[in-house]
């Protein structure tokens, strides 16, 4: 697997910059897509584990695990060198058996200049429980770490989480994606077919929440969630999608074997739905049929020969290509 992957931090053109991360460095570097060059601008020779990158505040923010310790480090991209770090201390919410065992699985969230959200699990997965086993609210000014009841108003558990996504409208109101039930739709369809409505599978249950960062960071719970969807066995959502302050998703109905095209106007408050079979294909297929304005560059410079790969990562859109390092 390609180790050099490149995250962007402004729009992708001919010219742009984005963060390179390879397996002991960090580097915010320059790319010409044009002459297939990239050169660094300023780089840190340090591991990371989990990463969390914010271009709208133009900051990058990762963890490494140091021990049974967890370092936050923060730093601004524009002055790169300036990294602030606070330590969570795993002794503190985690068994010596569990601590043992150096394996762990973990995210991390960035809310804003102050605030990041961090779950992690130090047990293997098992059936009936919920993935993650702790969530902190992590304050990387003051250097406080608080540990939030993942309990969601539908009595749902956050502890379940799948994916999340930073959202921010035109009216520069911030909000925070959630969304729990990790398990795929082609999975859970297939186990529809054979499920025990008395006690279906532990994770069938599938909510989608947004909620205002402030008010997280402000109430420091999930109190204030506001549910969007709630799926059970017979259900499953897929594609979540975000753009021009409308959140966009596929739900399918497995009893009645149909999908439904879901949109949130999230300023205006709105809700569209549509059985339309096209549009809900191509909303399916976006990865696959959209093609970026940037795209002829990323089509030459992958054929190229002696040049070295990269993973170019923007959005939901994946690419490989090959650039040239210069100094």
């Amino acid at each position: 697997m390609n180790n050099k992957k490149l995250i962007p931090t402004n729009e992708i053109k001919e010219e742009f910059e984005a963060v390179l991360l390879e397996k002991d460095n960090i580097a915010h570097c320059e790319i010409n897509l044009k002459g297939g060059t990239i050169k660094n601008i300023q780089r840190l020779d340090i591991s990371y584990d989990e990463i969390a990158l914010d271009t709208v505040n133009n900051e990058f923010c990762f963890t490494l695990k140091d021990k049974n310790n967890i370092n936050f480090h923060r730093v601004n991209l524009q002055k790169f060198s300036q990294i602030n770090a606070i330590t969570l201390n795993l002794n503190d919410y985690f068994s010596s058996e569990e601590l043992k065992d150096e394996s762990y699985y973990s995210k991390l969230i960035y809310l804003n200049h102050q605030y990041l959200l961090y779950f992690i699990t130090k047990r293997e997965i098992n059936y009936g429980l919920p993935f993650y086993q702790c969530i902190f609210l992590v304050n990387t000014s003051t250097g406080e770490i608080k540990q939030l009841n993942p309990v969601l108003p539908n009595g749902d558990n956050l502890l379940r989480l799948d994916t999340s996504k930073n959202i921010y409208l035109s009216n520069h109101n911030h909000l925070l994606l959630l969304k729990t039930g990790r398990i795929r739709p082609f999975e859970k369809q297939s186990m529809y077919k054979r499920v025990d409505i008395e006690d279906p599978y532990h994770d069938h249950l599938e909510s989608i929440y947004l909620m205002e960062v402030s008010s997280l960071i402000d109430q420091q719970n999930f109190n204030n969630a506001t549910l969007l969807s709630l799926l059970n066995y017979s259900g499953a959502s897929e594609n979540l999608r975000y753009e021009n302050n409308v959140l966009s998703y596929v739900v399918s109905d497995f009893t009645n074997n149909t999908k439904e095209l879901i949109k949130h106007d999230l300023l205006m408050g709105n809700i569209s739905k549509f059985q339309d079979d096209q549009l809900i294909r191509d909303h399916l297929d976006y990865e696959l049929e959209v093609e970026p304005s940037y795209y002829h560059f990323i089509f030459n410079l992958f054929k190229q020969e002696k040049s070295d790969s990269f993973i170019l990562i923007d959005d939901e859109l994946v690419f490989e290509l090959k650039l040239d390092m210069i100094n």
